[in-house]
């Protein structure tokens, strides 16, 4: 699916490279790899890699980067291809837990997605939310979030921007937004698999996290854009925009407040 407004903002973007593609293997890679930072369902990987299907690929820079509020912001697209992993689990993104300070939004340009994210209220209690995204539409992740983007309909392009905000008090300190993120904690072990009415979440992750409730785009994050894509908006704004958008985030966004397993994990 794909809409005029998401058609028109796909213009702004340049012609782009191959990319970075990634397969069920490079899944499985990081899995292996990142001491369980990331979740891997057993249907996965009882199945291992019989079958590599490319899940995405990944546009890094997509756009040039933008500086404001004394930081660099940064643009990706990733197009994510339709299919079903073993045991009927939608094909996906990687899965990640953000910095405390990194604001990020995004944009489903094409097709339609599934925003998983989860966190923890300063009182310790967790918080899990699903946000099904058309064409168009625009989600943003909580302050130091957990997130995992699934397709509901593909090939879809998904568009985003970041930025590692300087931290209150200290403008100077700062975290790398890619250095550590897929070892930040472990893993959040929820996932979405293919279902007679579209799509279940499932995980063990389900006990600890509670019961998902929907989530809808943001009132405030598309008048932050005015009438502008994603892609139009990060292209086109003056600093002082992005700095509002920041502004914007602090005021309205939550912030995941670790527990003390997940602070020992880091």
């Amino acid at each position: 699916m794909t809409t005029t407004a998401s058609a028109a903002a796909l213009t702004v973007l340049p012609e782009h490279g191959a990319g970075a593609g990634f397969r069920l293997s490079d899944l499985l890679a990081r899995y292996r790899d990142g001491e369980n930072k990331v979740f891997v369902s057993d249907a996965v990987l009882h199945h291992g890699t019989r079958d590599d299907p490319l899940l995405y690929t990944a546009h890094r820079d997509v756009l040039p980067r933008r500086h404001a509020l004394d930081t660099d912001w940064f643009a990706d697209l990733v197009e994510y291809q339709p299919g079903v992993l073993p045991g009927g689990e939608l094909h996906r993104s990687t899965g990640h837990w953000n910095t405390p300070a990194q604001l990020e939004v995004f944009q489903t340009l094409t097709g339609r997605t599934l925003m998983i994210t989860a966190w923890r209220t300063a009182a310790g209690q967790p918080v899990l939310r699903y946000q099904e995204c058309h064409a168009g539409a625009l989600a943003v992740i909580p302050f130091g979030g957990w997130h995992l983007t699934l397709v509901l309909e593909g090939p879809a392009e998904v568009f985003n921007i970041y930025a590692e905000l300087p931290v209150a008090g200290n403008p100077t300190e700062r975290v790398d937004c890619d250095a550590d993120k897929y070892r930040r904690a472990l893993a959040v072990e929820i996932t979405a698999v293919r279902a007679s009415d579209g799509f279940q979440l499932t995980g063990a992750g389900l006990a600890a996290w509670g019961t998902a409730r929907q989530a809808v785009e943001p009132t405030w994050l598309r008048q932050a854009l005015g009438a502008a894509s994603l892609p139009e908006f990060y292209s086109t704004a003056h600093g002082s925009a992005l700095a509002a958008l920041a502004r914007y985030a602090h005021r309205h966004l939550p912030a995941h407040t670790p527990d003390r397993h997940e602070a020992e994990s880091r």
